[in-house]
């Protein structure tokens, strides 16, 4: 098999749909595959203090939504950017970085969560890898 053809479906694109910050039990990732899966996530990551929320996005054709919440170890109110997702046969890999973010530290705001649209097949799995981290 030509090695540059099976190159090219290992990155998969990404987009980010919704960052913020929330104390809530979730696993450290979420596949949305339709619409209700959304609105049941968005309504509990819908912030009472406001009376108006944002409209809840609608999946296209060969798309899904990951929602990733991981568990932060370098930084108490710290935020994560995401470098790169792999696909590795039906999983993927999100690798990412923590960072400092001084408007969470500010107010005190840890949990961060983080909704990425994607295109493709709908993983078997995910695998948070964190890029910054040395894993004893």
């Amino acid at each position: 098999m030509d090695k540059s053809i099976m190159m090219q479906d290992i990155f998969v694109g990404f987009s980010e749909e919704k960052r913020l910050n929330k104390d809530i039990d979730l696993k450290e990732f979420v596949i949305l595959t339709t619409f209700n899966q959304t609105l049941d996530i968005y309504s509990k990551l819908n912030d009472k203090k406001f009376s108006r929320s944002e409209p809840i996005p609608t999946l296209f054709d060969d798309e899904f939504f990951i929602l990733l919440k991981p568990r932060l170890k370098m930084f108490k109110y710290g935020d994560i950017d995401v470098v790169k997702i792999e696909k590795e046969k039906s999983v993927l890999n999100v690798y990412y970085t923590e960072i400092k973010n001084e408007e969470y530290l500010l107010n005190k705001q840890k949990n961060p969560i983080l909704i990425l649209r994607l295109k493709g097949d709908v993983p078997s799995n995910v695998n948070l890898i964190p890029l910054n981290i040395k894993l004893k």
